[in-house]
């Protein structure tokens, strides 16, 4: 079958369809900010967004390497010939692919070491700093391990696959906040205050009895007292 793109147009506008072809993506994962997966064949890829951030580029610059991939540009070349010291030739730099009724442009171990060679050393005053540092960090095998393991790490099982249950976190108890206790001033304070309010009651019931048992002419005596306190 051919490994051609198949494009549909609508609208006056041109969407790529997935690939035909019998793979599949069984895994894939965005593992610090880098998509990536794994196909039916066991192989692994990035996605054009995960290998841009790798190489330290926007992710049209990735996109325009498979734009321009039959034409004669000098970075087509220079990615090309990489990909030839491997022994490796590819038809298009990407495959792609469908994840969740999503496309996906998939880019192999080989051709993102390519790619990444040369935005760290042949890009001219595009050359950038982070893609030197992955390519020297996962140079051979070791952006295959990269790859496994962040899928290990940040996984999202393809369709078809049971989510796992949700667990159960119980609550820690949360710790007993004491109440503050009065001090002994206060307390006493408060003592002297009730004791005084009711001696001041009995006093006035004490007059006001006084009152009424004294006979009429010996009632204004009491009645001034009584009067002042009440209004004092």
């Amino acid at each position: 079958m051919s490994d051609a793109v198949k494009t549909v147009v609508k609208k006056g506008r041109k969407r790529k369809q997935p690939q035909i072809s019998n793979l599949y993506i069984t895994l894939y994962g965005e593992y610090d900010g880098v998509g990536m997966g794994c196909l039916s064949d066991d192989s692994l890829y990035l996605t054009q967004r995960g290998l841009a951030r790798l190489c330290g580029v926007q992710n049209a610059h990735i996109g325009t390497i498979s734009t321009d991939w039959h034409t004669d540009k000098p970075r087509i070349r220079a990615i090309k010939a990489r990909l030839e010291t491997v022994n490796e030739n590819r038809p298009s730099p990407h495959r792609v692919m469908s994840h969740k009724g999503r496309i996906q442009h998939t880019y192999d171990m080989a051709m993102c070491r390519a790619i990444l060679g040369y935005y760290a050393f042949d890009a001219g005053r595009q050359t950038q700093p982070e893609a030197e540092a992955h390519l020297r960090t996962y140079d051979g095998a070791g952006l295959e391990a990269y790859v496994r393991h962040g899928l290990s790490m940040g996984l999202t099982p393809a369709e078809g696959s049971l989510a796992q249950p949700i667990r159960f976190q119980p609550i820690a108890d949360e710790p007993e906040i004491p109440v503050p206790q009065a001090d002994a001033l206060s307390d006493m304070i408060r003592a002297y205050y009730d004791l005084s309010f009711m001696m001041a009651q009995a006093y006035v019931a004490w007059l006001s009895t006084l009152m009424q048992r004294a006979a009429w002419n010996n009632r204004l005596g009491l009645y001034v007292p009584l009067r002042a306190f009440l209004t004092s």
